[in-house]
């Protein structure tokens, strides 16, 4: 399923008549922020494309972009692969979600790390199992009838894949041991290329589950699970609960080995002093690199203006989208971070 069938028409021609194109790439999490950019910034004509942060990097990297959309940081391979200086930016703040399929089961499923990590292991394989069950006992019926469990997982390079995955890391380590990069290292289940990908799998198949971004989620209105925090309880990823999450992080690392070091700026699974946190929330980065512009007609100054401009303005436009304003000491570090481009 492409972009258009989300809704998703980066129309850029006609909201602004600069002769100016800033070419975007990567994330399809931020894909639907980015488009929407587009339709509203009137300095440049903004051009994004959805291929997963995984091509978001690798773009970046060769140079071919202005901006690689990635959520998840370089790793120290690509950092050092990059000749140009890439600076990683958090432009967005949203939710990776777990979208379902089971026929009588609403909004709401509960499930803790433990049952995630076992589901997408395939140690768990039917939805009559007695531990999900257990915490969702209104869904009894429903999940006895509810049959063979499909966990479907994101087969190209995916942010969304590296914020699950470090969720389970964090929050699940006895199970989920394998620490968190933008491929998915398991064959259990369905692979599917994208957000949208995932997104149409999930919808169209009984027994499904998969992590989605909160976005997609919302325009197949799939049913998403509620995620048990640190403080034990079970949160949806809703705006309210996202900032909440946010506010266990708030420092942006120095570019570079410290940056990858510390997985960006990781807000999965924060502390339990984040009571109504939900625990795969996440932010999304755009990566640049400094001082080159691969598009002749690109000035440092245009892509500045356009960044400063996303993460202050800009970012009024993602609450239609599940995208929530950046906290104001993010904002003051992108800034600190763009003007020094």
């Amino acid at each position: 399923m492409g972009a258009a069938a989300f809704g998703l028409v980066a129309s850029t021609a006609a909201a602004n008549a600069s002769a100016t194109t800033i070419n975007e790439a990567g994330s399809s999490l931020v894909y639907p922020l980015v488009a929407r950019w587009s339709q509203a910034y009137t300095g440049a004509t903004i051009a994004p494309a959805a291929g997963g942060s995984g091509t978001g990097q690798k773009d970046i990297i060769g140079n071919l972009v202005d901006i690689g959309g990635s959520d998840a940081p370089m790793s120290s391979a690509n950092f050092a692969a990059d000749p140009y200086g890439p600076v990683e930016i958090p432009w967005a703040l949203t939710a990776t979600g777990v979208g379902y399929n089971i026929p009588g089961v609403k909004n709401g499923l509960q499930l803790t790390p433990t049952i995630l990590a076992q589901i997408f292991t395939g140690k768990i394989t039917n939805w009559n199992n007695k531990a999900i069950i257990k915490l969702n006992k209104r869904y009894a019926k429903a999940l006895r009838h509810g049959g063979k469990i499909t966990p479907v997982f994101r087969s190209d390079g995916s942010g969304d894949s590296f914020a699950f995955q470090n969720f389970l890391y964090r929050a699940a380590p006895k199970i989920w041991t394998t620490a968190p990069t933008t491929s998915f290292p398991t064959t259990v289940g369905v692979g599917e290329n994208g957000n949208s990908g995932v997104a149409g799998e999930v919808h169209q198949n009984k027994g499904a589950i998969g992590y989605i971004s909160a976005y997609y989620l919302l325009q197949l209105h799939i049913n998403a699970a509620a995620v048990q925090n640190a403080a034990h309880k079970f949160e949806l990823p809703n705006p309210k609960n996202i900032a909440n999450a946010a506010q266990f992080n708030s420092t942006i690392p120095a570019q570079g080995s410290a940056f990858t070091n510390a997985n960006g700026v990781p807000i999965q699974y924060p502390s339990k002093k984040q009571k109504i946190a939900y625990p795969i929330s996440t932010y999304t980065y755009a990566i640049v690199n400094k001082g080159t512009s691969p598009h002749g007609g690109v000035s440092m100054s245009d892509l500045q203006a356009f960044l400063n401009w996303a993460v202050t303005t800009g970012q009024k436009y993602g609450g239609a989208l599940d995208f929530v304003q950046l906290p104001k000491s993010i904002v003051k570090q992108d800034q600190a971070l763009i003007n020094g481009l």
